[in-house]
């Protein structure tokens, strides 16, 4: 049962990140897939916990390579943080038409709350421990890394929609705000850490 829920998400995602969510159908979906209708609805009763379980997919795959990026870690945490947001800026490239839709009215009716929250708590624990390491490394120097950790994140998503927010509004993508995102990113990480590391002293 996993397998064929897999082979719908994939295929839901291969549509949704071409047509966005509203402009797809769970027609669309069984025709890729040729299964019935019934057979699509017998996994997903509707568009909507499939949409969840498409997000889901999504935040674990980011998650994972940014896990491995920071498990990397080798006493460099700029180098770190910047191959982070551009490993993150590569899949926001890819997915940019789900990511604009993230704050449409049509889908806050989902149960996204708790998953993405979920998400913000575990980003900033890995963020936490990236800073922990840093710490003990004798790189950083920092004192409340949890309140750190969580303001970073925040900074992050901040600057994130800053610049989409005109594509959120008008619901036309434009990919190169993917660049002003990770430029505004990458300035903010310099103006907040630079004078955090031991070796600038």
């Amino acid at each position: 049962m996993e397998n064929r829920k897999d082979q719908i998400i994939d295929a839901a995602l291969k549509r949704f990140s071409h047509f966005g969510f509203h402009k797809t159908t769970m027609n669309e979906i069984a025709d890729d897939l040729r299964i019935t209708k019934a057979n699509l609805y017998y996994y997903y009763p509707d568009k909507s916990t499939l949409i969840l379980d498409v997000l889901i997919k999504i935040g674990n795959d980011v998650y994972a390579g940014e896990k491995e990026i920071v498990e990397s870690y080798s006493g460099d945490i700029m180098k770190t943080m910047m191959d982070v947001l551009e490993y993150r800026a590569a899949y926001t490239r890819k997915y940019y038409v789900l990511h604009i839709c993230e704050n449409l009215d049509w889908i806050k009716g989902l149960d996204l709350n708790e998953v993405m929250q979920d998400f913000y708590k575990r980003e900033v624990a890995l963020i936490k421990m990236l800073f922990q390491r840093s710490v003990d490394a004798g790189e950083l120097i920092m004192d409340d890394i949890e309140g750190c950790a969580q303001t970073l994140v925040e900074v992050q998503k901040g600057l994130g929609i800053i610049h989409t927010i005109s594509d959120v509004i008008t619901g036309i993508p434009n990919e190169s705000n993917v660049d002003k995102i990770v430029e505004s990113q990458k300035r903010a990480l310099k103006l907040i850490f630079e004078a955090r590391i031991a070796s600038n002293k």
